[in-house]
């Protein structure tokens, strides 16, 4: 072998390495950084609205403040709160951003609900 294949071997090597670095590096960067926001619980209060057409209805949660966050849990538990509802509800779980028809949309992973009794 000639000085420069002997280069090209010790070169390619760390050019791998460095290669291999600069990929998974943000990589691992990127995943750390979603698993945070799926860690991310919160707490939402406000009433339950009904949005779109039949059969492309979806329900949301509409706060106070007139946000509208759709609500991602089992279709079945989802029909029942739907049917159960009565007036303001608290809702906890992890929000996400997700897409649908075209745009993004707030959607709640919902983990637990309780109603909120009128305080009057």
């Amino acid at each position: 072998m000639s000085t420069i294949d002997k280069k090209i071997m010790k070169m390619i090597p760390k050019s791998m390495i460095l290669l291999l670095l600069a990929v998974t590096i943000p990589l691992i960067a990127a995943g750390t950084l979603a698993a945070s926001d799926r860690d991310t619980v919160e707490t939402w209060e406000g009433s339950l609205r009904l949005f779109g057409n039949e059969p492309f209805t979806r329900v949301a949660l509409v706060t106070d403040a007139g946000e509208r966050w759709f609500l991602d849990m089992d279709d079945q538990e989802l029909q029942e709160l739907w049917r159960a509802r009565r007036g303001r509800i608290r809702i906890t779980g992890v929000p996400v951003i997700q897409e649908y028809a075209g745009r993004e949309e707030h959607v709640i992973k919902v983990i637990k609900y309780t109603w909120i009794d009128d305080e009057k």
